[in-house]
């Protein structure tokens, strides 16, 4: 005798673990056959959204009606929400069933045959599920943005953090290789990040239930901005609330390497510390900078790179000569100057901050390294990597390690008085050419910003 095949759908797995809704529809599946003495052949369940008709519950359900046509007369659902939150679905897998010769069946609402009004009821109770599905979605949608903006992940934490209290916290066991791969791809000593992950799996990196990595959600993971502080959904991106694994420099470098295609063009470099800053007085473009070969030595020099133009071209000395000359007729405002205390003020709270703050991530990291280290040594006692990754991942470690200890100490070493940072920043602020002089490439870059308001050029 032909039977019933039922289905039975929560929206998530949460639900299904926490209320008894799947038990209570199988149940009352199970007593609609009883009633109407036709044989239940088997139920199916599913713990996912009716938006789509994509779910394996369902689709199992369907193949089986269509693997077992002459065994099965009925599909029966509690109601119709069950079966789909989309008018659309709704309509073809009824019509589906209906072309297999096998009746639908909703226990809740049982005027939706193919009647003229059963047709209409099913469709306005369609629709209205279908309503609510979609302001739920807006709803969401907005919940998430609103999230997103205020420096919240609203979605399942990504490999190396994990959700808590509706926030990210760092997974102790991953996020420290995590940051080891990041550091190891920036080394540039690998060929491919597939080697990266070679060396990471054999340390103990592995997905949240415990499986290999796949290349795939490595790749993404290394482009992923979440590990270096901030938070990204479609066009919104924001400061996360949670804890960086890696520094925003050290994404870069990597996202720098990923990128990279032969050898890469370093921006800042010590040797032209103008390049990038100042602008052919006759096009407009920015200068590049290169040496030229003399009869003894090499010699910087800037030129104007556009085909078009091609004015200038002066000696790295006469350059800075001029720069230098330019920076010694600028004069800070008065205001300025009085509003020196305020700024340092603040500025001495934020470092003390950032000084505590620091350090304790440093020795948290340079904890990591050295459980990291104690892996590796087991991971090659074991053979799970080879002598040359361990080689190659000790050099890394090591680097780290030193990096971590240098930082700590330049930060123990931080004792500048609220004193002495006003008269240095006073200085500085009169003494631009000082500034310039005693700073790296960096600073240098930032002094130059100071005075490209006022359009920094070089005649040709």
């Amino acid at each position: 005798m032909p039977g019933v095949v039922g289905y039975a759908r929560v929206s998530t797995e949460e639900q299904a673990k926490i209320n008894q809704s799947l038990p209570v529809q199988k149940r009352r599946i199970g007593l609609y056959c009883e009633q109407s003495g036709i044989p239940l052949l088997k139920v199916f369940e599913g713990s996912e959204s009716a938006r789509t008709a994509e779910r394996e519950g369902l689709q199992r359900a369907l193949e089986f009606c269509r693997e077992n046509r002459k065994k099965v007369s009925h599909f029966v659902v509690c109601d119709l929400s069950r079966l789909a939150r989309n008018n659309q679905d709704q309509a073809q897998i009824i019509l589906e069933l209906k072309i297999l010769g096998i009746t639908f069946v909703s226990i809740d609402e049982p005027l939706t045959d193919d009647s003229a009004l059963g047709l209409f009821i099913r469709n306005v109770y369609g629709s209205v599920n279908q309503l609510f599905s979609d302001q739920l979605s807006e709803r969401t949608k907005y919940r998430m943005q609103a999230a997103v903006k205020a420096g919240r992940f609203p979605f399942p934490a990504p490999l190396g953090y994990v959700n808590r209290d509706k926030r990210l916290y760092l997974d102790s066991e991953r996020a420290p290789l995590i940051r080891e791969a990041f550091e190891l791809v920036a080394s540039g000593r690998y060929a491919t990040t597939d080697a990266v992950l070679k060396v990471v799996s054999a340390l103990g990196l592995t997905t949240k239930k415990g499986k290999p990595v796949t290349k795939q959600t490595f790749a993404r993971m290394l482009q992923n901005p979440i590990y270096c502080g901030w938070v990204v959904s479609g066009e919104l991106k924001a400061r996360g609330d949670h804890e960086a694994i890696i520094p925003e420099e050290l994404f870069n470098q990597v996202q720098k390497q990923l990128n990279t295609k032969g050898t890469s063009h370093k921006k800042l470099n010590e040797d032209f510390p103008l390049r990038g800053v100042i602008r052919c007085a006759t096009c407009g473009k920015l200068l590049t900078a290169g040496w030229s070969k003399g009869r003894n030595k090499h010699y910087a020099h800037y030129w104007c790179w556009t085909p078009k133009c091609r004015k200038v071209n002066i000696s790295g000395e006469a350059l800075e000569k001029q720069f230098v000359s330019l920076l010694s007729r600028i004069e800070p405002t008065a205001e300025l100057i009085s509003e020196l205390p305020t700024r340092i003020a603040e500025q001495w709270k934020e470092r003390k901050e950032f000084i505590d703050n620091s350090s304790k991530r440093l020795n948290r990291r340079l904890a990591d390294q050295k459980a990291l280290n104690h892996k590796a040594i087991l991971a090659k006692l074991s053979e799970e990597i080879t002598a040359d990754d361990f080689d190659s991942f000790k050099v890394a470690n090591a680097e780290a390690v030193a990096s971590i200890e240098a930082e700590i100490k330049a930060l123990d070493s931080e004792r500048e008085t609220m004193t002495s940072m006003l008269e240095q920043a006073a200085v500085q602020a009169v003494d631009l050419v000082g500034a310039w002089e005693k700073g790296n490439v960096e600073s240098e870059a930032g002094t130059c910003q100071v005075i490209l308001s006022r359009r920094a050029c070089v005649q040709p």
